[in-house]
């Protein structure tokens, strides 16, 4: 009798046991196998909806197709139950209060993608995970740092009248602009950032005729060299602060920007080539001011903007020369 009553309550004991092991965790997961997987301290278990999938789970979980999924999973913010689709398969996530955690595949689709964790969620909070969880954290640090390249050409603006035809005239195409900058970048929102940095730039302005430029007393005095000459140019050196409050989305989306400049002149010279090829290059401050500021604008997507910069105060020293602004229009390079 007491044989046969502790036979009963083994008997009790693993049918017990095995209802509680195979009791489903919620009515909507009827699956046929399952996947248990340790992921750092975490427990994971997948479900499969069709025991035919797991070889091709498997498959996945070797190659390492599911690392983006696991990385989710170890993430500290998780609704009760999300809906994932991409090419992979659909398949849902359930989290357990005892710190389980489910993942059901309805399907397994294709094995040779990686999971890319795109989420719809069924709270309507349209809350995502972000395939890029770097650029995620450099958001919520508020502060990253970029390095552009600024490449245009320069033209004059007199306060009256008309260059055209006079000595002052420049070839546009030919006055070219390059600067080089290196911003902080304070990040507000995904959509909304301050750029402030240091930058250098170059002007070039090639004049149309042959001109000789020299430094009176009084003024500057622009000449034409009598001999002729294949090139002449006046260039100059700019160390300069830019800020700029940009707008739109950092990734393919149109971005608009709009701010300012202080820039402090570090170097100046004439550049003369003559018909036998003579170069003939003169430094000087040639009566340029020697600080700058302006506004400037840009507008593009990515890492490909059109900028625009223009001078509010004029190129040259009051009384020394025409009173003119320099505007310089190109693309800037950056992200």
């Amino acid at each position: 009798m007491k044989k046969f009553l502790m036979s009963f309550l083994s008997l009790f004991f693993l049918l017990a046991v095995g209802n509680a092991v195979s009791a489903k965790p919620t009515e909507e997961l009827l699956a046929e196998d399952s996947m248990v997987v340790q992921y750092g301290n975490k427990r994971i278990v997948i479900y499969l909806a069709e025991a035919k999938d797991k070889e091709k789970l498997q498959a996945m979980y070797d190659r390492g197709a599911l690392r983006n999924l696991f990385k989710y999973l170890d993430a500290t913010q998780l609704a009760d139950t999300a809906i994932i689709k991409d090419n992979s398969g659909d398949y849902r996530i359930i989290k357990k209060g005892n710190g389980e955690t489910i993942v059901f595949f309805d399907k397994v689709k294709d094995t040779n993608t990686n999971i890319k964790v795109d989420v719809s969620w069924n709270n309507n909070d349209r809350r995502r995970d972000d395939d890029n969880r770097e650029v995620k954290r450099r958001y919520r640090t508020n502060l990253s740092h970029e390095f552009g390249i600024d490449v245009g050409m320069n033209a004059f603006i007199p306060k009256e009248g008309s260059l055209t035809g006079t000595l002052y005239e420049l070839i546009p195409a030919r006055s070219n602009y390059v600067a080089f900058n290196y911003n902080n970048v304070f990040n507000f929102s995904r959509y909304a950032r301050l750029k402030m940095g240091i930058e250098v730039s170059w002007y070039n302005f090639m004049f149309t005729k042959d001109v000789r430029l020299s430094m009176q007393p009084n003024a500057l005095e622009l000449s034409l060299d009598p001999n002729g000459l294949k090139k002449s140019k006046l260039a100059a050196t700019y160390l300069n602060i830019p800020m700029l409050f940009e707008v739109g989305r950092r990734y393919w989306g149109l971005r608009v920007g709009l701010g300012g400049y202080v820039g402090y002149r570090i170097d100046s010279w004439t550049k003369a080539v003559t018909n036998n090829g003579e170069k003939q290059k003169d430094r000087d401050s040639y009566y340029l001011n020697s600080f700058r500021y302006g506004i400037t604008g840009q507008v593009g997507f990515r890492w490909i903007k059109l900028f625009a910069n223009y001078d509010l105060n004029t190129l040259f020293a009051k009384d020394k020369a025409p009173e003119i602004n320099t505007i310089s229009v190109g693309f800037r390079f950056g992200d």
